[in-house]
């Protein structure tokens, strides 16, 4: 489209500006964006965009423009809000900050409502920069992943096409509805969950004895703490599957857990237990105690991750179905022998 002069003639003296503010919040935060496990975005707005939106009258003058360059910090919930911004804090010199919720709308209204923080290079970032870079202010949007998703999504359909379209404005609106009432039902998800009617799966159950189970054994000092797990969900489901690889009648699978858990605890809490390891994983215990010939488990049908801790520790040696460190990778307990 085409683009007034003097519009493209102050576009054109502060872009280079731009670019050099963009590779340095870019650099800044990127990295720590990826640490943190968010999403980043960020672009530079066009000219023919800068335009469209002067045409608009909502903006008095040129130093009022506050997102030439603007980004994205894309979190799970809004938990993670207050950390980002001690971070951009830390970072940046603050000009301001919109919070969500902090816009008028009725009740009935949805719409775009992210947390906008208005910020400058700090003085010292600004001083090793081109004269000007310090009078920029940029944008840096935090929104959840489905905010995120919900702009993304509908701004195109909506504010991109040919037409002005009230269905799709009205169906963008409800969709932002749903957005919210995601973000209010995962912010109290576990008092919204003590609502939801249960259904008894003994599945679950039978994983929910597992973790309770080896929870104790922890609390009263029979296994040592620091084989706790990072997941107790995923342990209790390895668990299962070692159960049901040895009992394939789904009915049967709680009684033979039940058994499991029993005849674990007893065998580590009697005086003659040896003592608990402290390397390995709490699971490579229970394979160890499985592995036996007296126990009430079985190894044949579960592939088993060799290592030197079942070697040592339960003097694994041989197993029915090992896995395979095939292709380039050797056998990282493989010592390389001479040739």
């Amino acid at each position: 489209m085409p683009v007034p002069q003097s519009v493209s003639n102050a576009y054109s003296q502060v872009e280079p500006l731009l670019k050099a503010v963009s590779e340095y919040v870019e650099q800044t935060l990127r990295t720590y964006c990826d640490r943190s496990g968010y999403l980043f975005f960020d672009r530079i707005k066009k000219v023919e965009s800068l335009s469209e939106k002067l045409e608009g009258g909502r903006i008095a003058k040129w130093s009022d423009i506050d997102d030439l360059y603007a980004c994205t910090i894309v979190i799970p919930t809004t938990l993670h809000e207050p950390g980002v911004i001690r971070k951009l804090d830390a970072c940046f010199a603050r000009v301001s900050m919109r919070s969500r919720g902090t816009a008028k709308k009725a009740p009935e209204v949805f719409r775009f409502d992210t947390t906008r923080y208005y910020a400058r290079l700090s003085t010292g970032a600004a001083a090793e920069r081109a004269p000007g870079i310090e009078s920029i202010t940029f944008e840096v949007q935090i929104a959840t992943a489905f905010e995120y998703a919900w702009s993304t999504v509908t701004h195109d359909l909506v504010y991109k096409g040919d037409r002005v379209d009230w269905k799709k404005q009205r169906l963008a609106a409800q969709l932002k509805a749903a957005v919210e009432q995601i973000e209010m039902i995962i912010g109290a998800f576990d008092q919204v969950s003590g609502a939801v009617p249960e259904s008894e799966w003994p599945e679950v159950a039978a994983k929910d004895s597992i973790v309770e189970r080896f929870q104790e054994l922890i609390a009263d000092g029979v296994i040592a703490s620091n084989l706790t797990p990072v997941s107790w969900r995923r342990f209790a489901d390895n668990v299962f599957a070692l159960v049901a690889s040895y009992t394939p009648n789904n009915y049967a699978r709680p009684s033979a857990i039940d058994a499991l858990l029993a005849e674990f605890a007893t065998a580590w809490r009697q005086p003659s237990a040896p003592p608990c390891p402290e390397s390995g994983s709490l699971f490579q215990m229970v394979l160890g105690h499985v592995s036996k010939s007296n126990t009430v488990g079985s190894l044949d049908k579960y592939t088993v991750v060799n290592s030197v801790e079942m070697r040592d520790f339960y003097n694994l040696q041989n197993v029915s179905r090992e896995f395979k460190f095939d292709g380039e990778q050797q056998n990282p307990d493989t010592e390389d022998k001479p040739s």
